[in-house]
């Protein structure tokens, strides 16, 4: 079984090819380039067949509403188009369920002025995924270090969950997006 997980939730990019549940590829790239023209060009250069690919992993936060919104979009089009089964994760959660385990903190990541993020208690989330503008007065972490290995913590932490209903893999919005008419 070959298998795509796929992490774009902020400028940089990375993914992890996985057969029978090992790594054949783990990419990470940190990139100031355009999320939705470095995706196929990347697919391109690694010689990935989306058709040979069996099943996608993909992130959906959190994160910079953009690079998110591409990365579950290119995703969610190559899962229709080839009617392949899609699976979405939380990147925050992977990290604390697969690095985290036996803890009990709160884990965020800086998103443009604020911290993201909720508390954890042995790798479960017990808190709602917030923005603060301080760091809670908790034990808490940075998951910015695992940033490279977001998708390949993904696959693991979720690898036994059911497939997602495309229609509701969505990105997760801590604020609702912004528009100007």
């Amino acid at each position: 079984m070959l298998i795509l997980s796929l992490d774009t939730s902020s400028s940089n990019v990375s993914f992890c090819l996985l057969k029978d549940s090992k790594p054949v590829l783990s990419f990470y790239k940190k990139t100031n380039e355009k999320t939705l023209s470095l995706l196929p060009f990347l697919f391109n250069t690694f010689d990935i067949k989306p058709a040979e690919i069996d099943a996608f992993f993909v992130c959906i936060g959190i994160g910079y509403a953009t690079p998110l919104r591409i990365g579950v979009n290119f995703t969610k089009a190559i899962c229709i188009a080839l009617e392949k089964p899609i699976y979405s994760f939380i990147n925050i959660d992977a990290v604390a369920k697969m690095m985290f385990s036996k803890d009990s903190l709160f884990l965020y990541r800086k998103v443009s002025n604020a911290y993201v993020g909720a508390y954890y208690e042995k790798g479960y989330r017990v808190s709602d995924i917030e923005e603060y503008k301080e760091l809670p007065d908790a034990m808490s972490k940075d998951i910015e270090e695992y940033e490279h290995m977001f998708s390949y913590l993904g696959y693991e932490a979720f690898k036994e969950e059911k497939p997602s209903d495309i229609f509701f893999v969505e990105p997760i919005y801590t604020r609702p997006p912004t528009r100007v008419f």
